[in-house]
């Protein structure tokens, strides 16, 4: 089922995928949120811009996401400030906060029907109102210390009991409609848009992008991936996990208004209008990527039956999040090439970071000082405030690598495998991912993710492929859904 955004959605022009080699200024790869918003800079100040999308505009994370916007952050300001210290913890509000304002001028500008408007935004702690606890107690001075407008204030109208911090004028939007909004505007700059069109080689030597149909010469070549494709230093440090999203209907008007983040330990709540019919979403259930623990989607949906009287379950997805080892994004140019960029390690705040993350890679390109580029530079080396991290991500690539490889059962056949099922095993020698639908087809691919070979694992509530490693994701065809994966899934010998 797709997210809850498309309700109403802009009809983009169906661009095709590139079938004939050209030569641009800009290469943006991507068409969310990061790769759009330095497509329009860089289109307004007069470069040649071409947009390669996979799939369509803003269907991936970007239209995934909880469309909140704030400018702290979703696991607190607490935590960053022990990891950064206070000139850290402002200098990252008050880029993130500028990103936010840049959002509502472009949504003036260009006149994006997105549904934007300033609200609170709440961290509550469940229960009666008692004794402040420590880490709100932290995190308020946090809040406080760097200028919000932030106090401890009850929940907004819950149906159980909650209290914590009240944090002013944060924002939220319908995502989708936004940068359907921006590729809009990017038509009318010239900027060409090419949808359904996978890279899958990039050669930032060569100045080279090439897709299935063929090759595109540009100076600058940007990976507005959520993660850059192929293999890079960064990914060995970030963890990689999924989240789930559920939307309902309730039977009365009783809709909470603001981003509301519950700590127990960690659901976050927003209700959503379209027309004359409201909706109320939650986002949890966080976890690895490839590391898959019963119906998520159920347990979301038993969390909303618990807490409000649902009328019906109207929608629901899920989104891919790249944590950084020091918790700020890698942001622009890459190791090796100038004229290679990246933005990845968003964790939860991507659309902020994004934002914030296109502004600053338009402006390295077109040689403009800007003034948040040094605090997020892709590389940087922090590894006081990140060897523990990359110490433990090694680990779990190690773990998957040994188990996966010796402890996969072995098939003489594919007979047991039953209408719906799916499984990873050794078939005369080879790992398999196999997978029969509820039709009877049997569908058998390489269980050997392309990008550093390790073994995928079926993801239940998705019906797709994932790879515990590195956080690539391919569908039942064995096309890559996301992550650093430029290929499919192999298809075996004799199951082509």
């Amino acid at each position: 089922m797709e997210a809850m955004w498309r309700l109403g959605s802009r009809a983009i022009a169906e661009h095709p995928p590139l079938d004939e080699d050209a030569e641009v200024d800009v290469a943006v790869i991507g068409a969310g949120i990061t790769g759009l918003t330095a497509a329009l800079a860089l289109a307004e100040a007069g470069q040649r811009v071409m947009v390669l999308e996979a799939g369509t505009v803003g269907g991936g994370v970007t239209g995934g996401s909880t469309g909140n916007l704030y400018a702290t952050l979703a696991s607190g300001l607490a935590p960053l400030r022990r990891k950064w210290g206070d000139q850290m913890t402002a200098d990252v509000v008050r880029a993130r906060a500028e990103a936010i304002d840049h959002i509502e001028a472009l949504v003036a500008r260009h006149a994006i029907e997105c549904d934007f408007r300033r609200q609170p935004a709440y961290r509550l702690v469940t229960g009666e109102r008692q004794p402040t606890p420590h880490d709100l107690e932290d995190e308020l001075d946090a809040l406080v210390g760097v200028g919000l407008e932030a106090e401890l204030a009850d929940g907004p109208g819950l149906p159980f009991d909650s209290w914590g911090i009240r944090i002013a004028r944060q924002a939220q939007f319908n995502p989708l409609h936004y940068v359907q909004g921006l590729a809009h505007g990017l038509l009318g700059e010239g900027v060409v848009i090419h949808q359904h069109a996978p890279v899958r080689e990039i050669d930032a030597g060569k100045e080279l992008v090439r897709t299935d149909g063929a090759r595109v010469t540009a100076k600058h070549i940007v990976q507005a991936t959520h993660t850059p494709k192929g293999i890079s230093l960064v990914q060995a440090g970030m963890p990689v996990s999924r989240e789930y999203a559920v939307g309902a209907r309730l039977r009365g008007d009783d809709y909470p208004e603001g981003i509301i983040w519950v700590l127990d330990p960690f659901h976050s709540l927003r209700s959503y209008r379209h027309g004359d019919e409201r909706y109320l979403l939650v986002v949890g259930e966080k976890h690895p990527t490839g590391e898959h623990r019963g119906d998520h989607y159920q347990q979301l949906r038993e969390y909303l039956a618990r807490h409000f009287d649902v009328a019906a379950f109207t929608h629901h997805w899920s989104a891919q999040q790249y944590s950084s080892p020091d918790g700020l994004p890698y942001i622009g140019r890459m190791h090796g090439r100038d004229n290679l960029y990246m933005a990845t390690g968003f964790a939860a705040d991507g659309l902020v970071w994004g934002t914030l993350a296109g502004r600053i890679i338009a402006d390295q390109i077109l040689g403009r000082v800007n003034p948040w580029q040094a605090c997020f530079g892709a590389r940087r080396i922090t590894p006081g405030k990140s060897a523990l991290q990359y110490a433990r991500e090694n680990a779990t690539v190690t773990k998957h690598m040994v188990k996966d490889y010796l402890g996969t059962e072995k098939l003489d056949g594919f007979d047991g495998i039953a209408p719906g099922q799916a499984r990873v095993a050794t078939v005369e020698g080879e790992k398999l991912a196999i997978h029969r639908t509820e039709a009877g087809d049997l569908k058998v691919l390489s269980a050997v993710c392309p990008h550093m070979k390790c073994i995928v694992h079926w993801n239940a509530s998705e019906s797709t492929w994932d790879c515990p490693c590195h956080g690539s994701r391919f569908d039942t065809e064995g096309e890559v859904i996301e992550g650093p994966a430029f290929h499919p899934l192999a298809r075996p010998e004799g199951h082509r």
